[in-house]
């Protein structure tokens, strides 16, 4: 067999030399924070509109926290959203959110995860998995540190991946 030969019959010299076993682009989510704003809406969208020519997923994540609001005792009195599981009602409502996106692109996957904590710090914890971030901003203020919203802003300061925001 010539060296010529070889090459065509070496898996890892047609590895190096082929274009159909070169390795695919990033893989890695587009991670989305998910609030049930218009903006987190607008972001789950564009997430999904640049994972589809990628050739990658979505991973939509809502984060819940219940603040303190009564005492331990008086939690039966409490309104209607202490009386149930607030990871069930988390995932109902993220579910609620992703449907409608999801039938307008089926050829993205879209993965869906609920987390408890703080957002900014829970999709944070998650920016080392995810090619990028994703959040909606409702900042209104005139000045342009206001702008963002302080989820964004915080997501930005904290992820150790690209942060987009979208208004």
């Amino acid at each position: 067999m010539t060296p010529e030969n070889e090459a065509d019959t070496n898996p890892e010299t047609r590895l190096e030399t082929s274009p159909e076993q070169a390795p695919s682009a990033d893989q890695r989510p587009i991670v989305v924070g998910i609030d049930g704003s218009q903006e987190s809406r607008r972001a789950l969208r564009w997430a999904c509109e640049q994972a589809h020519p990628r050739g990658c997923g979505v991973l939509a994540v809502a984060v819940w926290h219940v603040y303190p609001l009564t005492s331990a005792d008086r939690v039966g009195s409490s309104p209607w959203w202490f009386t149930t599981d607030p990871d069930i009602a988390t995932q109902t409502f993220l579910e609620d959110v992703v449907a409608p996106v999801a039938g307008d692109f089926p050829d993205v996957m879209i993965s869906r995860v609920v987390r408890s904590g703080r957002a900014p710090e829970e999709l944070a914890r998650l920016s080392h998995l995810a090619q990028m971030i994703v959040v909606g901003a409702k900042g209104r203020g005139g000045v342009a540190g206001m702008l963002l919203g302080s989820t964004s802003r915080d997501v930005l300061e904290r992820a150790s991946c690209t942060v987009i925001v979208v208004r």
